[in-house]
């Protein structure tokens, strides 16, 4: 099952030996448990099940879902080819992805009664965004607003280094929030711009994590409308919780309400400025169960890949999109933008942070560099970042 497929490179596998993705499942998956046991009053069985749940992680096999539920096939049609194999034997994303959808049955998302429809990471999250919220009112105000090319490199690094925020990974803790252009990889924001300013585009906005990140992202979509090159944006967020921080509708409104009640004018503005765009429907909101799943951006449904590819540009948020832009696969870091993503339906930007052992669209020279001169963990550390365009 690791082998090439259609001619792909081999999946990223939590059974390499020393690999960062088996340390996530081997120790941070377990740290998660704990926090979720630390931030909730479970109920004395949810907290056991929780506790064997670590136990099954450290060393059993994955266990099947059990609640009759509407993603229930789906999950079933992952999993089922990795029957009789532990955590550490099976695809990264599908392990990471899976551990969040038991997550949600063990603690009773899905069951009526107290439990359901509580997010088990909203404490985690409330910390984040709060402290998110001191960073952007410091910063928000000293972005320029002009259709240029200065401005709209600002805001794509703020949007891009508030990706550093993720509640999955916290050893990660890169706060600096300037233009740091020397620590991007890729950095193609004048070819995008360039795009963006021949027409207005109809931008679909695929985003990650609530905090810091979702902060910038609201300044950009925001900037994206006022400067008009957006003519529409569909903002895809998640539909239950995910990967601990992943912004849901209900985070989103959130922090628009945190950026109404600002003491900050700029703020209250911003956010009256998005809620008009939504009653409007210049700015849409939708949530597929799609990306709550396991399932790349290649195994896009038929109805989310129509939708999708309704727009002239997708962005998208973040090292997990990025990873299932790219399938999660071990490409040679310097393979074709066009190799490993013209499939997409749309041409795509994407804004991530490197938070994980792959990438893609690197020139020989810049990888020799980095290869010599970076610190041997440079893949996985989140100091560095790629703002990647690829035009169809």
């Amino acid at each position: 099952m690791t082998m090439c497929s259609d001619n792909l490179p081999p999946l990223i596998m939590t059974s390499a030996q020393g690999s960062f993705a088996q340390k996530t499942i081997r120790q941070r998956k377990p740290d998660i448990i704990d926090r979720i046991l630390s931030h909730n009053d479970y109920t004395p069985e949810i907290c056991q099940k929780l506790l064997d749940f670590k136990d099954e992680i450290e060393s059993g096999q994955i266990k099947m879902l059990k609640e009759p539920t509407s993603d229930r096939r789906v999950w079933l049609e992952e999993i089922t080819p990795w029957q009789n194999k532990t955590w550490l034997e099976i695809p990264w994303f599908l392990a990471e992805a899976y551990f969040y959808r038991r997550i949600l049955e063990i603690v009773a998302y899905f069951q009526a009664g107290p439990w359901m429809h509580i997010d088990p990471f909203t404490q985690m999250k409330k910390t984040d965004i709060l402290e998110g919220l001191g960073v952007f009112t410091d910063i928000y105000p000293t972005l320029l607003k002009e259709n240029c090319l200065k401005s709209f490199r600002n805001v794509c690094y703020k949007a891009l280094w508030g990706n550093r925020g993720d509640l999955s990974y916290i050893a990660i803790s890169e706060n600096d929030m300037g233009a740091q252009p020397e620590k991007i990889l890729i950095n193609q924001t004048e070819e995008v711009f360039n795009y963006l300013n021949r027409k207005p585009q109809k931008i679909a906005y695929i985003f990650d994590n609530v905090g810091k990140e979702l902060f910038f992202d609201l300044a950009l979509i925001d900037f994206l409308i006022e400067t008009r090159l957006a003519s529409s944006i569909t903002c895809y967020l998640k539909n239950q919780p995910f990967f601990v921080s992943d912004a849901m509708s209900g985070d989103f409104l959130n922090t628009l309400n945190h950026l109404r009640v600002s003491s900050r004018p700029e703020l209250r503005a911003l956010s009256g400025r998005i809620k008009k765009s939504l009653l409007s429907g210049q700015i849409h909101i939708e949530n597929p169960p799609f990306f709550t799943t396991a399932r790349m951006f290649r195994e896009l449904p038929p109805c989310l890949h129509t939708q999708i590819a309704s727009h002239d540009l997708t962005i998208l948020k973040g090292d997990a999109n990025y990873r299932r832009l790219f399938g999660d696969r071990h490409w040679h870091p310097t393979t074709s933008i066009q190799k490993a993503g013209g499939y997409f339906p749309t041409s795509f930007l994407s804004l991530r942070t490197l938070k994980a052992e792959i990438a893609v669209g690197l020139s020989k020279d810049k990888l020799d560099q980095l290869e010599k001169e970076a610190e041997p963990d440079w893949l996985i550390n989140g100091k560095r970042g790629m703002i990647t365009f690829y035009q169809k």
